[in-house]
């Protein structure tokens, strides 16, 4: 059994928006995931409902649903916008067999729920994934793109451990949510260590994706970080990365100069 990593696959692998590479055949993503549990990457998230309906289809084929921990967002289906990836929207209580169905699995791991500015109705969508929980069908919940506010707000008896939020060396300010969170004995998941694909692009070195995903991933207030894989090799490239150590001062000075 390999040792369980701090990365987890994220759901962009899975599409072909929101990335500076081609989409990877059905074939690449069994292998891409089928390498990411062979390596102890165990943690799989999925934003949109197309993420959602890929992931099930290749634990389909593989046959290693229960090796993986399934974060799901709720993105959804909209009518007349199904090849579009659409905004966020609030849960309502059939939003939980669609989701299942899209995953072809009877249990999500953590549903995470979009954070936004409409406080009772953000409680109502956190009481109605505690009856989730309570249900059997959903493992535990998260808050993503969570800020201070968010989790002061949060009821005694909340059902939250993880809270998600883009962290990288272009939104730093993220760590006083994740000193909160961790204060608070909750996993943080760093998204987006790279910004964007297309950020890589800009940038023009062999170096970054290496020292942008070391970067955060030597944070201390960090426990798990996202990264979308549309190759199989970058399962043991970003691999090594995080094992590779802390930068130096010129790694360093190279990020800076980046950003």
């Amino acid at each position: 059994m390999p040792n369980l990593s701090k990365l987890g696959l994220g759901g962009h692998t899975f599409i072909e928006e929101l990335g500076n590479d081609p989409l990877a055949s059905f074939e690449e993503q069994c292998t891409i995931v089928r390498e990411c549990l062979d390596n102890g990457i165990q943690l799989i998230d999925t934003t949109y409902y197309q993420e959602r309906v890929a992931l099930g289809n290749v634990l389909r084929a593989l046959g290693r649903r229960q090796e993986v921990q399934i974060m799901a967002w709720n993105f959804f289906n909209l009518p007349g916008q199904s090849d579009k990836l659409v905004g966020y929207s609030s849960y309502e209580p059939h939003h939980i067999d669609v989701m299942l169905s899209e995953l072809q699995t009877d249990f999500i791991d953590v549903l995470v729920i979009h954070t936004h500015d409409d406080e009772h109705k953000l409680l109502q969508e956190i009481e109605l994934a505690k009856q989730w929980v309570e249900q059997g069908k959903v493992g535990t919940v998260g808050l993503g793109m969570a800020e201070p506010a968010h989790l002061n707000r949060l009821p005694a008896d909340h059902p939250v451990t993880h809270i998600l939020a883009p962290y990288n060396i272009a939104h730093q300010r993220t760590k006083e949510t994740f000193v909160i969170a961790k204060e608070m004995g909750l996993t943080t998941v760093a998204l987006s260590p790279f910004v964007r694909g297309w950020k890589l692009d800009e940038i023009n070195s062999e170096q970054a994706a290496d020292l942008l995903l070391r970067w955060v991933s030597e944070q201390q207030v960090v426990d798990r970080v996202i990264v979308s894989m549309r190759k199989a090799d970058w399962v043991h490239t970003n691999l090594q990365a995080t094992q590779r150590g802390t930068l130096t001062e010129e790694e360093n000075r190279l990020i800076k100069e980046w950003m």
